[in-house]
């Protein structure tokens, strides 16, 4: 069997890689085993899918479906009777196939095809990724002590990424492991497919028959890059070896036990930190303890009543780590402010979680119904309608009211009655629930409710997405600043809610 240690003859793969400002390559190391599972059956394509969630939201004929996909009529009749004779559709209305999807489920099938089951070579634990091919680095050059290849024949430019070595031996994984990967692996592209749906953990729980095709693994480097970028939970990631999204938390949690024991990967770890790796210096975990015990610290001492709380004391603390960094590095890197700046979203959208008390029941969202398609609700999409209902609660500005317009009213039932939207769908149902409370804060702190909004769209705008558009300093002060005399208030009037 050829291992990771027979360096020429072990197998160079690579991903799918985005380029980030500060990263480092890295080939990780991983055992591949190649089984046979059931297939997956493709899903619809993007515009099939769209008439089939139109449909659902009520659009019931021809002319509504070519206005609100934008396609052509020829291209509607054809798509229409794909999804008649496909069984997705009888009629306007949707079979229990279509149901099925909808929710994320897959279809059941005998038919197996192989894949490339993913085992970390440094812990020995089932990655939840596949790979149905293996998608080989040409043109390896072993002239060196460690392997390089050239990144592209326009370039001629060599990488010589960081050979991670493996730590423990393959060791053939149990069906209830595989079946677990499996689902795991599939439940992410269901998500990834199904973005706008909320798909239960149960209706993926399938047992899947797994079966070897070869007893020995392939020992396998795959070429994935080190990186620093915007971060609430962590400074440092690894790629997602695979591609399939961008990074992968079971392969962080693995590079996050070598840290202590292999140097060449702590010191690629600082230097996409920025953190100096001397010995004159706190290391990253050193440094990283230090910002905690100092946030614990400040907490304690200035907002001790989030301890009730522990999702709003979750990112509290993590806001005043990376307000620590922000004060104490001499080289601010653009990932710690984008950090702060999330954090600072996520501790209001944690208290109005928290205050909330989510409740599927819940129907106050209903104001925001122009008329109901059966039990289906079709939103009011007159945004100077909506702008008038919530220009209702005392101490709303027209500025408010117009950019919590621009909400969907479906984003706003589901922050109601689920709490699983970001910040502007969470204020506009907490301005629909409690008004009353608006109001009271309104009166201590005028400006809070705009505050709130454009520290959503400067996280949206500047922080979540790649864009030209720079985060300053100044302005996460300003929104620091901001979040802290609420949170101020929110003790004085709600923190023994």
């Amino acid at each position: 069997m050829i291992t990771h240690r027979d360096i020429q003859d072990a197998c160079y793969l690579k991903s799918k890689l985005n380029r980030y400002q500060n990263e480092k390559d890295i080939f990780w190391p991983f055992y591949l085993w190649r089984v046979a599972a059931p297939k997956s059956k493709p899903s619809l394509n993007i515009f099939q899918m769209l008439v089939l969630k139109l449909i659902l939201a009520g659009c019931r004929d021809n002319e509504k479906l070519c206005r609100y996909s934008n396609l052509d009529k020829e291209l509607i009749r054809h798509i229409l009777a794909q999804l008649t004779n496909d069984g997705y559709l009888d009629g306007w209305n949707h079979t229990d196939k279509a149901k099925q999807l909808l929710l994320g489920v897959e279809e059941s099938t005998n038919e197996k095809t192989s894949y490339y089951i993913l085992q970390d070579a440094t812990t020995g634990k089932l990655m939840p990724r596949l790979l149905s091919t293996l998608p080989h680095i040409e043109g390896m050059d072993f002239s060196e002590r460690f392997p390089q290849f050239v990144r592209s024949k326009g370039s001629g430019k060599l990488v010589k990424p960081l050979l991670i070595s493996n730590t423990v031996k393959p060791e053939a994984p149990t069906s209830e492991q595989m079946n677990s990967s499996l689902r795991a692996y599939r439940r992410v592209l269901n998500q990834l497919k199904q973005a706008d749906f909320y798909i239960s953990d149960d209706a993926l729980e399938v047992t899947y028959s797994i079966e070897f095709i070869e007893p020995e693994p392939i020992a396998a480097f795959i070429h994935t890059k080190l990186f620093s970028t915007i971060s609430g939970e962590r400074s440092w990631y690894l790629s997602d070896p695979t591609g399939l999204t961008e990074t992968l938390p079971e392969l962080n949690d693995a590079a996050e036990q070598l840290l202590d024991s292999n140097k060449h990967f702590s010191s690629r770890v600082n230097e996409v930190m920025g953190i100096a790796a001397d010995e004159h210096t706190l290391n990253y975990k050193q440094q990283e303890q230090l910002f905690e015990e100092q946030a614990k610290v400040e907490l304690l001492s200035n907002y001790p009543w989030v301890q009730e709380y522990s999702l709003i004391e979750k990112h509290v603390l993590a806001t005043l780590r990376f307000k620590n960094q922000v004060e104490q590095s001499q080289t601010l890197r653009p990932e710690v402010l984008e950090g702060l700046l999330s954090e600072l979203q996520k501790i209001i959208e944690a208290w109005l979680k928290t205050f909330m008390k989510l409740n599927e029941a819940s129907n106050d969202w209903e104001v925001l119904v122009m008329r109901w398609n059966g039990n289906r609700p079709v939103f009011q999409h007159d945004k100077r309608l909506i702008e008038q209902i919530y220009l209702g609660v005392s101490g709303v500005s027209a500025y408010a009211a117009k950019r919590l317009a621009t909400v969907r009213g479906g984003n706003v039932q589901s922050a109601m009655t689920r709490g699983n939207q970001s910040l502007k769908p969470m204020l506009a149902a907490m301005l629909l629930t409690f008004p009353k409370v608006v109001e009271q804060l309104s009166m201590q702190l005028p400006n809070w409710l705009d505050d709130a909004i454009r520290l959503a769209d400067d996280r949206n705008n500047k922080a979540s997405h790649a864009s030209g558009e720079v985060l300053t300093k100044d302005e996460v002060i300003n929104h620091l600043n901001s979040v802290d005399e609420l949170l101020k208030v929110l003790e004085r009037i709600l923190g023994s809610k």
